[in-house]
């Protein structure tokens, strides 16, 4: 790789006729040019310039203080959008430098961006011939590779009969939250999710206009809303069920007087009554499970506040929604290679669990078997939606599988929104999207 981006950049070094001593602050691999010639034939001084292209490690220290540098990408606008980039300063290609030399602030230090570095360690030669201060070039193909996040790239969903046209973008509305998860739809048609890391619910409007909805929740960690106007949660300081407005109490805390472990997802039917899910605390990451796993449970909140256990035979459960009928209730495992279903029965309880679609988002980790299934959603034509590893997984009232569509980053959940609910909003890993569907999402409270 070395020996060819000696030629590449040599080549255009010698058509410019000099190159500068520069010493690189940044350690790293690098690409070395020695003495070009002018093009009467003639050597030039022996000189040596040294650019840095820098590790992940360096990367995120610079995306880690904003300001430090200013990232020029210099890639076509073709392969931005697909592949993806880094927060730039300017995008122009290397054929457009000497044209834009005037937009690019000489009181900065600079980092020119390709897919391995080869074009941006001929740019940033030319560069600071021309007097800039640069730090080095970025590969952010192999930034990537090495773990480091990429954005602006473009993500657009399969052809889904009857929930979304083929090449319809991916929106990504904001990025950097600190946790994402629980979203619901308001009447108005814009949406609340539930920012726990940081105690607070956010509000994305219609427009896409982000602003704090709600603060100190008492680590809420996803939402429903009844007819009434009382927003309900999942709270994870004090673990339960608890209404948040009008006015804050506790609706639930514990079952058979033993306390919650961590409830994590709720669904509500329109008689009022509410089920959860408990799976515990997760293990931290890396770590092996636990040999002999935490007590789980499925929970059933009547009207009347009782709270019944109905399923305790799920590895980890997590996301829970019902049919639009509400005769079935869906339970994600994000451990099992199924969603699973069960109907529910007059009187609120649970039968005939079944493994209603096989997930493509389960694998096998070192840390034992993973689907990443974490929340559901139905839409009114009784499809289910499935947040997963593998992105949204849509699957046919019958569990057949109907098309997944990939995300930037893995989703946590999900909420029909927009005034007619046929916007999927999808929050995960500190991110928010939005994608135009061809169906809309049930019309009833909660999501």
């Amino acid at each position: 790789m070395k020996a060819e981006g000696f030629r590449a950049t040599g080549q255009r070094a010698a058509r410019i006729g000099a190159v500068l001593v520069v010493a690189a602050a940044i350690t790293g691999p690098a690409i070395v040019f020695v003495g070009t010639a002018h093009a009467q034939g003639s050597p030039t001084a022996p000189a040596q310039q040294e650019i840095p292209v820098l590790s992940r490690e360096q990367v995120d220290q610079f995306l880690a203080t904003p300001g430090a540098v200013e990232f020029i990408d210099v890639r076509r606008a073709d392969e931005v959008a697909a592949i993806g980039s880094l927060p730039v300063f300017l995008n122009i290609q290397a054929s457009e430098i000497d044209r834009f030399l005037g937009y690019i602030p000489r009181d900065r230090t600079l980092v020119t961006i390709s897919n391995h570095a080869h074009r941006a360690l001929a740019v940033a030669a030319q560069l600071r011939e021309r007097g800039f201060t640069v730090a080095g070039a970025i590969g952010v193909q192999d930034y990537e590779a090495q773990g480091g996040t990429l954005y602006g790239k473009k993500y657009v969903t399969p052809a889904i009969a009857g929930v979304v046209a083929p090449e319809t973008r991916v929106e990504v509305i904001r990025e950097g939250f600190e946790g994402t998860e629980g979203p619901i739809a308001l009447a108005d048609g814009s949406i609340v999710f539930t920012e726990n890391r940081a105690d607070r619910l956010v509000r994305i409007a219609p427009d896409n206009a982000v602003s704090t909805y709600l603060d100190h929740t008492g680590g809420a960690n996803a939402l429903a809303l009844r007819a009434n106007g009382e927003l309900l949660a999942v709270q994870t300081t004090q673990p339960g069920i608890a209404r948040l407005q009008p006015t804050s109490s506790v609706v639930a805390a514990s079952y058979s007087g033993r306390p919650f472990n961590r409830p994590n997802d709720l669904a509500l039917a329109r008689a009022g009554s509410v089920y959860f899910t408990d799976p515990g605390a997760a293990p931290a990451a890396g770590t092996p499970r636990p040999q002999t796993p935490a007590k789980t449970g499925v929970y059933w909140l009547d009207p009347r506040g009782k709270v019944s256990l109905v399923a305790d035979d799920i590895s980890r459960p997590n996301g829970i929604a019902l049919s639009p009928d509400e005769r079935t209730l869906y339970v994600a495992d994000s451990w099992g290679e199924h969603l699973i279903a069960f109907s529910i029965a007059p009187d609120g309880g649970l039968s005939a669990r079944r493994s209603f679609a096989e997930l493509a988002g389960f694998r096998n980790s070192p840390e034992g078997p993973v689907s990443g299934a974490d929340g559901i959603v139905v839409d009114t034509a009784g499809r289910v939606y499935v947040a997963t590893s593998a992105g949204i997984e849509v699957f046919s009232p019958e569990g057949a599988a109907l098309g997944v569509i990939a995300l930037p980053k893995q989703p946590q959940n999900l909420a029909f929104g927009g005034a007619d609910r046929s916007q999927l909003y999808v929050v995960g890993r500190g991110s928010a999207y939005r994608i135009k569907t061809l169906t809309t999402g049930v019309d009833r409270p909660g999501k």
